[in-house]
């Protein structure tokens, strides 16, 4: 049995998680799914940093786990497994990337954490589901995604997009990675493309590729059962 910790996307919460979180117990794991700051249950922190929050939730995570993280979890992940090793036993990278922000980005960004707080969420959650998505979502997965970005704060979305936006680049940092780790991706992802999930699971030593087809950028929602299929595979 292992302890895995799942680290969830940009916008929603813990309960992104499910969908997947049946099939990884039933298969005789341990879950542990917290909120990043200002998300589901967890305080607003005000201009938290991926390296901050590492540090934080490092604390919580048994030595040896299973440290799982999906786009802005994925960050994350990557922040930890740089900074508090041993705590990571295996490492899932899904619909992530290591690279850090270009300065149009940044601009793009920036812009978007304006808007957010001036404007509200009602414009922004149905663009970023739609891009988000596959070409053939599900209703569910539509409807789920809606729902858990709906129940979250403007001003927490606004301070997870600056700390996207001032994450590192660790592309550098891939061959130190000295845990045999997964790579995901969806076939359809637009936000962070399966070129971008190549380059990672070619530069980290013990690295494998899972590519999920029909998915975009939400793969462990969109698809859950495969998901968790390649996770328990992976951890054998």
């Amino acid at each position: 049995m292992a302890t895995i910790v799942l680290l969830h996307p940009f916008p929603v919460d813990h309960r992104f998680w499910a969908d997947v979180t049946p099939a990884l117990e039933a298969a005789g794991h341990e879950v542990l799914a917290p909120d990043l700051p200002g998300f589901g249950a967890s305080p607003a922190w005000p201009g938290w940093t991926m390296d901050e929050a590492a540090d934080r939730m490092a604390k919580e995570i048994p030595p040896g786990s299973v440290v799982a993280g999906l786009s802005m979890g994925g960050y994350l992940a990557q922040a930890i497994v740089a900074r508090h090793p041993e705590r990571v036993g295996r490492l899932v990278l899904a619909d992530t990337r290591a690279e850090g922000e270009t300065p149009e980005g940044l601009e793009a960004r920036r812009e978007a954490a304006d808007a957010l707080r001036r404007d509200g969420t009602a414009e922004f959650i149905p663009a970023f589901v739609k891009r988000a998505l596959g070409p053939a979502p599900s209703d569910h997965a539509v409807q789920w995604l809606t729902e858990l970005a709906s129940a979250q704060t403007a001003d927490a979305m606004a301070e997870a997009t600056i700390a996207i936006s001032r994450r590192p680049d660790r592309t550098d940092q891939l061959p130190a990675i000295a845990v045999p780790t997964l790579v995901i991706v969806g076939e359809h992802d637009g936000v962070t493309p399966p070129p971008l999930a190549t380059v990672m699971a070619r530069e980290i030593p013990d690295a494998r590729l899972g590519v999920i087809g029909g998915s975009g950028h939400m793969t462990a929602l969109e698809e859950p059962a495969e998901w968790a299929a390649l996770v328990i595979e992976f951890i054998g």
